[in-house]
């Protein structure tokens, strides 16, 4: 009898994780980007960048991070961002849907932007700690990109 209660209880565990969320369901999108030769729209600000660049998206982490293609030099993440919007009780939105990709932070800017996953238009924009002028303190890309 003791036998088949353990049995069942180990069943019912089993059963009952299965049916839990899992973080099988977040998944990682990285992208391969070439800049637009069309000009940044009028209402963005600091400078362009217009070498290719590298997105990488984790949703299961809420973290999103850029990089530059040719030296794989980190451009920027959402990781410092979320930890100081975390002082002041922001968060990270990160939204996944079939049409788009978006980040950034609420009421907080810092690094955020979108992707169209169909026609992989991508437009985005961050801060550069180490800017100096009006045009490297911001930066912008708009651009194509490709699932890797």
């Amino acid at each position: 009898m003791l036998m088949k209660t353990r049995f069942a209880l180990t069943l019912g565990i089993a059963l009952i994780g299965l049916l839990l969320p899992s973080s099988a369901s977040a998944a990682i999108f990285t992208y391969t980007c070439e800049a637009s030769v069309e000009p940044a729209p009028a209402d963005w600000f600091g400078g362009p960048w217009s070498g290719p660049v590298r997105l990488v998206v984790d949703t299961g982490a809420k973290n999103v991070e850029l990089f530059d293609s040719k030296n794989n030099l980190m451009l920027a993440t959402t990781v410092r961002q979320g930890r100081l919007s975390g002082l002041n009780n922001y968060q990270i939105d990160l939204t996944v849907t079939e049409n788009v990709i978006s980040w950034g932070i609420i009421e907080m800017w810092g690094f955020s932007g979108y992707i169209q996953r169909e026609s992989g238009r991508l437009d985005l924009i961050w801060t550069n700690g180490e800017g100096y002028s009006p045009n490297t303190l911001s930066r912008q890309f708009h651009g194509t990109c490709k699932l890797r």
